[in-house]
């Protein structure tokens, strides 16, 4: 038993993170671990070849770390194929040929590696997936679009495991649903959007807040946590244009740099409040020499 489920091929496909980031609190990814009908170089997996497989034994397919079987990461919570109609346009544009798809939403184990690979998964490091399978049946043709290449079809697969990892060989699956913990935590009223900054939402409650301007002509405000010295969230004018998508993109992209000009603000602010204190006393000493 313990051979049957040792994988023989593996093939990967790259993925593309439509919102950057994973949900640390949910610990899940939705994507496409395979696509069908698509000739990738080296052979094509015709629809429904993993229907059997799935059918008999998709409860005991696992995720791993790059196809290492000592580094469990976690199991998918989903996993089905589902036809061309159901891919998103991102796998179409990439795979134009395909037939349909592997579907897979996972969860990540909250373990070292899981921690880690969700981390490089958020970043974009480990942006392919890959299958390991074992090829139950299979046929040759001869494609006259490519000059008569004969192309192996897979008809039947037993898929063994499925794994992020950061090298690809097709152009077709893509991760559709992957979003941070903080981007559920967006507010609106009517006139602003309110974005937490990513990992500090609901950590500063009692906390002295204060806000500072970070684009006055964006309409752009940093919430700043005074005992902390961080931010803690983002503040936008909707009367400037400001949409929640756009404004999450806006967090993900400057958040860093966002954090350096507040400190840069701070460090100016300080600067001038001692620039004026010493005034002060400058003014005081010549009143009471007086």
């Amino acid at each position: 038993m313990t051979e049957r489920w040792e994988p023989k091929e593996r093939k990967s496909f790259p993925f593309v993170l439509e919102e950057k980031g994973v949900d640390m609190k949910e610990r899940t990814f939705k994507g496409y671990a395979a696509v069908y009908g698509h000739f990738d170089g080296k052979d094509v997996i015709d629809k429904g070849a993993g229907k059997k497989t799935l059918a008999e034994a998709g409860h005991r397919v696992k995720i791993y770390h790059i196809h290492n079987w000592n580094e469990p990461t976690g199991k998918p919570i989903e996993l089905k194929e589902v036809p061309r109609s159901k891919l998103p346009p991102k796998v179409l544009e990439r795979a134009p040929d395909a037939t349909g798809g592997l579907y897979v939403h996972g969860r990540i184990s909250q373990t070292t590696r899981g921690e880690d690979d969700l981390i490089l998964m958020r970043d974009g490091v480990l942006d392919e997936l890959s299958i390991g399978f074992n090829t139950i049946k299979e046929e040759y043709k001869e494609h006259e679009e490519l000059d008569g290449l004969s192309v192996r079809h897979i008809k039947e697969y037993q898929l063994i495991d499925i794994s992020p990892v950061p090298l690809a060989m097709q152009e077709g699956a893509i991760i559709v649903d992957v979003k941070a913990a903080w981007e559920k935590k967006v507010e609106q009223t009517d006139d602003f959007i309110h974005v937490p900054a990513p990992g500090e939402e609901g950590k500063h409650d009692d906390h002295r807040i204060r806000y500072i301007d970070i684009d006055k002509d964006k309409g752009i405000r940093a919430k700043y946590c005074g005992e902390c010295k961080v931010i803690i969230s983002y503040v936008f004018e909707k009367e400037k244009t400001w949409t929640v998508k756009k404004a999450v993109a806006w967090v993900k992209e400057h958040h860093e740099k966002a954090i350096d000009k507040v400190a840069f603000l701070l460090d100016l602010e300080a600067a001038d409040l001692g620039a004026r204190i010493q005034r002060a006393m400058i003014q005081r000493q010549e009143i009471e020499a007086v």
